[in-house]
């Protein structure tokens, strides 16, 4: 299942970078059968970086400080729900910068 979450988070990317909005009505449906499933996909695009973080590995650009965001997320943060709590299922995989 974590691959074809995968593969929905680059498809849905590829649309929203594309500016096809005709696929919108789809793509949360979609959304919601995967919620329904019990999977929540999070995009940390502009989220603050820290390396306290637990949840993504990061490849950093430039300098190393406190003021760095997510600047591209090549792989979502995967939680799955079970008995009304949150399992990480996939870290983030991110470039971080300035």
């Amino acid at each position: 299942m974590k691959e074809i979450l995968n593969q929905f988070f680059e498809i849905e990317q590829k649309i929203t970078n594309q500016q096809i909005t005709t696929l919108g009505r789809n793509i949360k449906r979609l959304h919601h059968e995967f919620e329904r499933e019990g999977f929540i996909l999070k995009n940390p695009i502009g989220e603050k970086f820290s390396e306290l973080r637990t949840d993504m590995d990061a490849t950093i650009m430039g300098e190393l400080n406190n003021k760095l965001i997510v600047t591209k997320v090549l792989k979502p943060i995967i939680y799955q729900k079970q008995n009304e709590e949150l399992i990480l299922i996939q870290k983030a995989v991110v470039i971080v910068g300035n």
